[in-house]
């Protein structure tokens, strides 16, 4: 579908522009690849087919000169084509054509060698699309499109322009595709590299590798700048890290869970494609900021977002996770959990230069101290660092922070050490009220001084002036949401990024629900909260696929509304939060609901409304009774911001990775043990691959002082002695909540230790450091009554499982050290090597367009919880 626009299209001062002759297509929310430099190279000279821009694509990408761009829109399911006019004043951009691709998610783009064609990866629809004629007035898209494993993220082309390079994320593989025919040359396994590296313990191998291990996202091509590219290394960030095997957890003590995990970077010969042992990236020993306690906290790199090539360097942003408690309470922890982080690899060698990495929320705190910066909003943080490139020529690099819309300047030595962090200001400020640019996704360098970054929530270009390290102007690049639902969906995406205003403390850009659910998923990381060791819970499967069904969240199954954690922007941001009587950005404004003293002036509602206590909703929409700041009765508290309504619409549109390509042979056999002996239906089963559902409307009714919820009981029923200690205590019945948690939702399927107070090590294998303790590392975890089933949407992005990522992989989840959860309803089953490889691709094969499977075919009705209320 090709549509000329017959308009040109600059904005000089932009919020949501609407563009003459635009139609809106959605799509879900997405991450960037990065941008980046070239490799000086050392075999070979210079020759006329060789490449001289970087060879990595973003979503922004750029002709050699610098005049015409290509944007990947990815929520408004638009590619751009502009052209750029620097000499202007102010430079400006003008929209020569767009192509609406519907849901498909443009995701990264790459211009071609000769500057007149362009390629650009579709992430939901597996495909890779070719612009031509980009250079002229009348650009069109090839009818013939280049396929692609599950969820292509990272694009990148060889020197030559001979071959695309694009990272399948959920498949663990890189497609090789010819750019002239656009047929798929080869398929790069990098399943088989990272099984062979041990990282996954010994339940895969070489041997048995298979799709979804490895998670390929940033991917770069070296330039030697010659006319051969077999010659050539193709560098490929995983974008999780990896359990470190010569970590100590014993030497290490409590630090083990902030510097137990590795990064991971492939890299495999452009001539052979045959992978590399792959390089790993090490954890940060002491990140600077200590916690409550004072101890000293470090972080592993994660979420490797970025990759960019440099005087003979790889470097690789991430998001640097620090989980062990305390992660709430006080302005020390806010700063503890997540950094932003720039790794560094020797080309040559392929080997970390660890002296050369930059903590990038270190080097920017130390400098706001030194100039003596307010700790107010002034300040700004690299949250979420997504994409970088470097001045061409230059060791000075630009880094996008898609939660800070911002641009952070790093400026290195010669001999890769860093020199310093910002310039003529402390950070590029996207967001400028003149030129406002929100979540950036993208950023392309010009060799003139000029910088371009893509802006997924504002859908426009901000135009960067390097000079003065300020944004001269904002074009629009995309349809401006519709009125609605539409716009309301993009609002609750921007709230659920960014760390800036009311999110995170001071506004600085600490944190944000997107640092640990990167696309509204998981970041595979193991938190310790306040309930105990707790793996981020993918929230693809929040709400059932087609019915909306509405999962109890959390691995306790302590809260029941998306509302609910506004706790953890207030407790483990430090943001004011949104859940207030007024826009004042001051604790004074928030309306206290959990029991807590409240800040003088602030209102408190009558009766508690945190977790499962009342609703937290009802306090957004229609109001619960409460006392006003001056202790005076209220009929009815209600915030004057709708932001977590619209983060709740935000979180029904998040879809669940795509399903790589798999043997149907197996998936098929995998189902029949699924529903058959295997009895996993039977807790994974139901619309939203759970049994775990809100059976009951929260509020005062329900779960209000003497609601329903505690006064009404359950009966275990047909379900097998063991699986529901609270029902097994009482005889055979409880009550639905007694404490925290809906109990009769929860499962005890021996993933917890049987006497945690006399020894806490949790259920898991050899070299997987697990504590069950609660964030103050001491006191013991919750699980004794069993965990909330999780969704098993999207399992393929979930490892490693269970609560406290005790299964490094789906086959470890299927060791013998598990067999109570595998025999929990199926009291016979003990899988075979074969049937554990069905099982497993059975599992990899559910996505949004997997039909669900009725849990009664385990033989009973498995659900205790009652229909309703």
């Amino acid at each position: 579908m090709r549509r000329q626009w017959l308009v040109w299209c600059l904005a000089t001062s932009l919020a949501l522009p609407q563009l003459a002759g635009c139609k809106h297509k959605g799509s879900d929310a997405g991450t960037d690849s990065g941008g980046g430099g070239s490799d000086s190279g050392t075999d070979g000279g210079p020759g006329p087919a060789a490449r001289t821009t970087p060879t990595n694509g973003g979503a922004v990408a750029l002709s050699s000169d610098g005049t015409v761009a290509v944007t990947a829109n990815r929520t408004a399911g638009e590619i751009t084509v502009m052209r750029l006019d620097y000499t202007a004043v102010p430079p400006t951009a003008t929209l020569v054509e767009s192509f609406d691709v519907g849901d498909a998610e443009p995701w990264a783009a790459v211009v071609g060698n000769d500057d007149d064609t362009a390629f650009v990866v579709l992430r939901k629809s597996k495909e890779v699309v070719k612009l031509t004629g980009i250079g002229s007035a009348d650009p069109d898209m090839d009818a013939t499109r280049a396929p692609t494993d599950a969820e292509p993220s990272g694009l990148a082309i060889s020197p030559t322009g001979a071959k695309l390079y694009v990272s399948n994320w959920a498949a663990g593989t890189v497609t090789v595709v010819d750019a002239a025919t656009m047929a798929v040359d080869s398929t790069v396994d990098l399943n088989a590299a990272l099984a062979a590296s041990g990282l996954l313990g010994p339940s895969v191998s070489e041997s048995n590798a298979r799709p979804g291990l490895a998670h390929p996202y940033a991917v770069v091509v070296t330039n030697d700048g010659d006319s051969d590219d077999t010659d050539e290394t193709v560098f490929v960030t995983d974008f999780f890290s990896m359990g470190d095997p010569a970590a100590d957890a014993a030497a290490l003590g409590n630090a083990f869970f902030d510097e137990g995990r590795l990064g991971v970077v492939y890299r495999f010969s452009a001539g052979t494609g045959v992978a590399d042992v792959p390089i790993t990236l090490s954890s940060v020993n002491d990140t600077g900021f200590a916690d409550s306690a004072g101890n000293a906290t470090g972080c592993f790199p994660n979420q490797l977002y970025g990759a960019a090539l440099n005087n003979g360097r790889l470097y690789v942003t991430s998001v640097c996770a620090s989980p062990r408690g305390p992660v709430a309470g006080g302005a020390a922890n806010f700063k503890t959990k997540v950094h932003g982080l720039v790794s560094v690899v020797d080309v040559v060698a392929g080997a970390e230069l660890p002296g050369e990495r930059v903590l990038l929320t270190r080097a920017f705190q130390d400098l706001y101290d030194a100039a003596g910066t307010a700790d107010d909003a002034t300040r700004r943080f690299p949250l979420i660092p997504n994409a970088i490139a470097f001045v061409p020529g230059q060791t000075i690099a630009y880094v996008t922070a898609y939660g800070a819309d911002a641009v952070f300047r790093v400026e290195y030595a010669a001999d890769g050490s860093l020199d310093q962090v910002g310039g003529a200001r402390d950070f590029i400020d996207l967001a400028d009220p003149t030129f406002t640019g929100r979540l950036p996704i993208g950023i392309a360098v010009t060799g003139d001084g000029h910088g371009l970054v893509l802006n997924e929530y504002t859908r426009n270009l901000s135009i960067i002036l390097f000079s003065t390290q300020t944004v001269v102007n904002a074009v629009a690049t995309a349809t401006a949401p519709a009125a609605g639902a539409e716009t309301d969906t993009n609002d609750g995406r921007r709230f659920f990024v960014t760390g800036l205003g009311r999110w995170s403390l001071n506004g600085q850009s600490w944190g944000s629900c997107e640092g640990c659910h990167p696309s509204g998923l998981t970041d595979n990381v193991t938190w310790y909260f306040a309930n105990g060791p707790r793996q981020t819970v993918s929230l693809e499967g929040s709400f059932a696929p087609g019915t909306g069904a509405h999962r109890l969240f959390n691995w306790s199954a302590v809260f029941d509304e998306n509302h609910d954690f506004e706790l953890n922007t207030r407790g483990v941001s430090g943001g004011v939060g949104a859940i207030v009587t007024s826009s004042t950005l001051a604790t004074s404004s928030r309306i206290i609901f959990d029991g807590t003293a409240p800040p003088a002036g602030a209102s408190a509602t009558t009766n508690l409304q945190n977790g499962l206590n009342g609703s937290t909703r009802d306090l957004v929409t229609t109001g619960v009774p409460g006392t006003d700041g001056s202790g005076n009765p209220v009929a009815a508290l209600v915030s004057v911001q709708p932001d977590w309504e619209k983060i709740d619409l935000y979180v029904r549109s998040i879809r669940a990775p795509r399903a790589p390509a798999l043997d149907p042979a197996d998936v098929a056999a995998g189902a029949a043990i699924f529903t058959g002996e295997g009895g996993c239906v039977g807790c994974h089963g139901g619309a939203g691959w759970t049994i775990s559902a809100r059976f009951y409307t929260p509020g005062a009714a329900a779960n209000g002082p003497g609601g329903t919820l505690s006064t009404t009981t359950y009966s275990r029923g047909a379900l097998p002695l063991g699986l529901n200690p609270v029902a097994d205590a009482g005889g055979g019945m409880a009550l639905i909540k007694t404490g925290a948690s809906i109990d009769c939702v929860l499962r005890s399927v021996g993933t917890f230790p049987p006497d945690p107070a006399t020894d806490p090590s949790g259920i898991a294998p050899a070299g997987v450091g697990l504590v069950e303790v609660r964030d103050d590392m001491v006191t013991v975890a919750l699980g004794a009554n069993g965990f909330n089933p999780p969704s098993l949407l999207g399992a393929v992005a979930g490892a490693p499982y269970f609560h406290g990522g005790n299964a490094r992989t789906l086959e470890e989840l299927l060791d013998p050290l598990f067999e109570g959860h595998y025999q929990a309803l199926g009291t016979n089953f003990n899988p075979t090597p074969d049937q554990i490889r069905q099982l497993v691709a059975f599992l990899l094969s559910i996505d949004d367009d997997a039909t669900a499977l009725d849990p009664t075919l385990v033989g009973f009705d498995p659900i205790i919880c009652p229909d309703s209320l």
